[in-house]
């Protein structure tokens, strides 16, 4: 039976936030925030001295206030033009949140960008643009510039894409304007975009025509300093399909750096790669990309076969690439895969259809592969590191890692098993690929379930990462170095 003076403990540590040291890291848990009848959620660091948790709630969009040590202030409803906004994006400044929205009003449909400071406050509020809701294909879909000083909201429109890049400082449009490229079709044919601080901007497109095409060797990169100075490169391989493709810009040295995997099988499969980065005024109209080849060896190591006979890497897919500090690449591949299995119970059809069987999958995340290349694309060294994750019907949200980075090494930290009580591991990896592998903390009876895929780094020394469990959200935020 509790006593008194315990049942008393009880109550006053309840709502507080949890503080934890362990070994050089010091780790706090905010209090539970209800998510469940969320659309989305998004955590938005270090504006000030504040932490935002947005929440997106269909008719209402409710802005909860935290300090930097995860404590509880308050929270803020905005009101809006209409109760139906379709949200579009949000971010964070040192000192400022950026949100835009659209509406419906009449035939017209209206995008807006409101600027709010820590406290959710109106700093300034402008409508971006205003168009007949029978013309528009799609919603806009939003990028933003890595110091967040620049917006772009773009939307395909028939064979073109619909740019418009707005300056976050005050709202206003820099240019806005539809990109038309000959031969091909940017509705159907985009990868990726990137917008840089300065205002540039990278478009990269592959022709899905022609996939699976002895023709889908390529890409195309579109490289837009203004509407007025638009210049298109070809890239080609010599014979191989590019499967998977990773395109950033190196703020630091002003290169455009982009990375593959390419196959001469499936999509699922690699036999080789390329990472480089390299100055986007001194392009051609046609670049030949140097593929690097997977060694027998290395695919015997990757795949754990020491079948020779394999020539290829199976169900790795490419998730990140990291910009070293000399202009240069590190690939980050993850073993992926996905099964289906059947049950052998039963549940009720609809409209007499029978009884289906009711199927499980099984999520597996496993090793990885580092790969770091030169600016000009020549091999610096590769390593695979060892990890294990398997989990259910959750659709691997707790699984893989998320990368942190300092000037002097990365972290990859990751959740060593996928249950409630466990052990989050990383690896520690420096410049030149030597690497160890370290406990970071346990969750053991801390009732947490961390997604580190959705972490987010504020600072050199610290992450937050949301724990997500029963429709409820704690972050937790993890400073090295104390």
């Amino acid at each position: 039976m509790m006593t008194p003076f315990y049942s008393f403990l009880k109550v006053i540590l309840i709502g507080l936030v949890l503080v934890l040291k362990l070994d050089a890291q010091k780790v706090t848990v905010s209090k539970e925030i209800n998510i469940r009848n969320n659309y989305t959620y998004d955590i938005l660091p270090n504006v000030e001295d504040h932490i935002i948790f947005y929440h997106d709630r269909g008719a209402e969009h409710i802005f909860e206030i935290y300090d930097q040590n995860l404590r509880f202030k308050w929270e803020v409803q905005p009101e809006f033009e209409k109760k139906a906004i379709q949200p579009i994006g949000i971010s964070s400044s040192d000192s400022t949140i950026i949100f835009f929205y659209s509406y419906r009003e009449g035939g017209e449909v209206l995008t807006r960008g409101m600027i709010y400071d820590k406290n959710i406050a109106v700093k300034d509020s402008a409508t971006v643009s205003i168009a007949d809701k029978r013309l528009m294909n799609a919603n806009a879909r939003i990028v933003f510039s890595k110091d967040k000083s620049k917006t772009l909201l773009f939307r395909p429109d028939d064979k073109s894409l619909h740019l418009q890049l707005i300056n976050n400082h005050d709202l206003s449009t820099i240019h806005n304007f539809n990109l038309i490229v000959t031969d091909v079709n940017l509705k159907t044919d985009f990868e990726k975009i990137h917008l840089t601080n300065d205002g540039q901007i990278f478009v990269m497109t592959q022709d899905k025509s022609m996939w699976k095409s002895k023709d889908n060797n390529g890409f195309k990169l579109i490289h837009i300093k203004s509407p007025s100075q638009i210049l298109v490169t070809n890239f080609k391989t010599e014979y191989d399909e590019i499967t998977q493709m990773i395109l950033d810009y190196d703020e630091k040295n002003k290169l455009i750096s982009m990375s593959g995997f390419v196959s001469d099988g499936s999509e699922n499969t690699a036999s080789g790669y390329f990472g480089f980065s390299v100055n986007p005024e001194s392009l051609p109209e046609e670049a030949e990309i140097l593929i690097t080849r997977f060694t027998s060896e290395f695919i015997s190591e990757a795949s754990g076969k020491s079948n020779k006979k394999y020539k290829q890497l199976n169900d790795y897919i490419l998730k990140d690439m990291i910009i070293r500090n000399d202009g240069g690449v590190i690939l980050v591949a993850e073993l992926t895969r996905e099964f289906m299995r059947r049950s052998q119970m039963a549940t009720p059809g609809q409209f007499g259809a029978g009884a289906p069987l009711r199927g499980f999958i099984d999520y597996y995340h496993e090793d990885l592969i580092l790969i770091a290349n030169h600016p000009d694309g020549k091999e610096h060294w590769k390593k695979i590191l060892f990890k294990k994750q398997f989990s259910q019907d959750d659709s691997g949200i707790y699984s893989s890692y998320y990368i942190f980075k300092n000037p002097s090494r990365i972290r990859i930290i990751y959740n060593d098993e996928i249950k409630n009580n466990n052990t989050v591991s990383e690896y520690v990896i420096d410049p030149l690929g030597n690497f160890e592998r370290k406990s970071v903390l346990s969750t053991d009876y801390q009732n947490l379930r961390l997604r580190f895929r959705d972490a987010i780094q504020t600072g050199s020394n610290s992450l937050i990462i949301p724990s997500e469990k029963t429709f409820k959200i704690n972050m937790v935020k993890i400073d090295y170095g104390l």
